[in-house]
């Protein structure tokens, strides 16, 4: 009996021994993934690398920069050898590879990143198998140059500027900051949208945005060189109404439980339900008009000013701050970002400009909605609609019929709510609607960027 046991034994021995022998003598060597390309600049930054051996696992990786001042050692990482010959092999092995511009002295050139990998495989004199990758490394340490067009312009906080410029090299990225948000620009007449070249851009000037925050053209190269130029633009700061707005029990009691249906609010308490609607409900409407608005056409889809709704007779102004009363007591609040515009009921609810339907559909707090591009990150929104006759997809031209005027969603009564977004950021519509503001903003200086 002790013999079987142990001849048993002895076998399971020597299946493992076979196991591990074929493991560590198989002759796979690692595979590396790094970038195919590499551009540093003076901020220090770290390298993403993924190195995997499914065979007897990863060894050794170092990692080293070869430059025209030498060679720097940035990473040298040892891992345990994998012993087990069945089951699944180890993980890949993520990381991150630590550059400082600065601390190694570089200088702008070109140089060379070199990623070796060893596994624990029994092979060439038990060194293991190896691969040995080299990344081409661009070392630049100047900011692009941007030139800005000439121009000293007056804008109004809640309104929109327009920049002409020219950047000297390629960018990852350029556009206009303004505070704490980025605007990109358009390369004018297409072609590769980073190379070096003339550029417009288009930005909003935040309500939001501090006083100080004043715009600034940024350009980033690929190695992470930030240029800047501050244009001559002037902001006019503004106040903006502030409105007292009560509720009726009419409203309370058979608008908002008709609402919470529809947006899935409990209605037990009709004033709890109004102010879930006004806030949480609100704030996801919000979210989902700034996802629908991103795809914007580079170049513009409308011509000249855009049209306020005929015969319409505005009730409600651009960023009016709201509260709303039950029975003499505030409840809730809001901004409104909009124009509410009132004309007879029903009335058909024309495009303000040409462009094409982003949205088509319900959206909360505007009803049923409709969102269009119009090119440059401008789109504009009609909602509050009783009936909707386009589709996503569809290209409009100014004046055509997009629905019926209604009271669908966060409206006491029949009326638009129309407003205009720029790169997601609403803006006072009734610059758009001034046919010398849209010439003198928007298309003299797109013209000039394109010669």
């Amino acid at each position: 009996m002790m013999r079987s046991i142990l001849g048993v034994l002895g076998l399971l021995l020597a299946v493992g021994a076979a196991g591990v022998a074929t493991l560590r003598c198989e002759g796979t060597p690692p595979s590396v993934k790094a970038p195919e390309r590499l551009a540093i600049g003076h901020a220090p930054r770290s390298v993403a690398i993924e190195v995997d051996d499914a065979g007897s696992g990863v060894n050794e990786v170092a990692v080293a920069l070869v430059h025209p001042g030498g060679e720097a050692t940035l990473l040298t990482e040892s891992f345990p050898a994998r012993w087990i010959p069945f089951g699944a092999p180890a993980p890949p092995q993520h990381l991150e590879v630590p550059i400082d511009p600065t601390a190694l002295g570089l200088k702008e050139g070109t140089a060379t990143l070199r990623i070796t990998a060893t596994d624990h495989a029994w092979r060439h004199g038990l060194s293991g198998n190896q691969t040995q990758v080299e990344v081409p490394v661009a070392l630049d340490f100047h900011p692009p140059r941007i030139t800005l067009q000439p121009a000293n312009s007056y804008e109004r906080r809640g309104g929109a500027g327009a920049v002409v410029y020219e950047v000297s090299e390629a960018t990852a990225r350029d556009g206009v900051q303004v505070g704490e948000r980025f605007f990109p620009s358009v390369r004018p007449g297409g072609g590769d949208a980073h190379a070096a070249g003339p550029r417009f851009a288009l930005f909003p000037l935040p309500i939001d945005a501090p006083p100080d925050a004043k715009p600034i053209v940024v350009a980033v190269d690929a190695a992470g060189n930030e240029g800047r130029a501050v244009p001559q633009i002037h902001v006019t700061e503004r106040t903006f109404p502030e409105v007292l707005l009560p509720l009726s029990p009419k409203f309370i009691d058979e608008k908002i439980p008709e609402l919470a249906g529809i947006v899935g609010v409990d209605a037990s308490d009709h004033v709890k339900a109004f102010q879930e609607i006004n806030t949480r409900i609100r704030g996801e409407n919000e979210a989902r008009i700034r996802e629908v608005v991103k795809d914007s056409a580079p170049e513009p889809l409308f011509s000249g000013a855009f049209e306020q709704l005929a015969n319409s007779k505005v009730t409600s102004t651009f960023a009016e701050s709201r509260s709303y009363l039950v029975d003499g007591k505030k409840v809730s609040e809001s901004r409104h970002y909009g124009y509410d515009l009132a004309a007879l009921a029903s009335t058909p609810v024309t495009a303000s400009n040409a462009g094409r339907v982003l949205f088509a559909g319900e959206n909360g707090v505007y009803g049923n909605c409709v969102i269009l591009d119009h090119g440059l990150g401008v789109s504009s929104l009609y909602g509050h609609l009783s009936a909707i006759h386009v589709q996503p997809g569809d290209k409009i031209e100014k004046g055509q019929v997009l629905g019926l005027s209604g009271q669908t969603g966060l409206a006491g009564g029949d009326h638009l709510h129309f407003a205009i977004l720029l790169d997601g950021v609403y803006v006072d519509p009734v610059e758009w609607w001034d046919p010398k503001w849209v010439r003198e903003h928007v298309e003299e200086p797109l013209a000039s960027a394109k010669r």
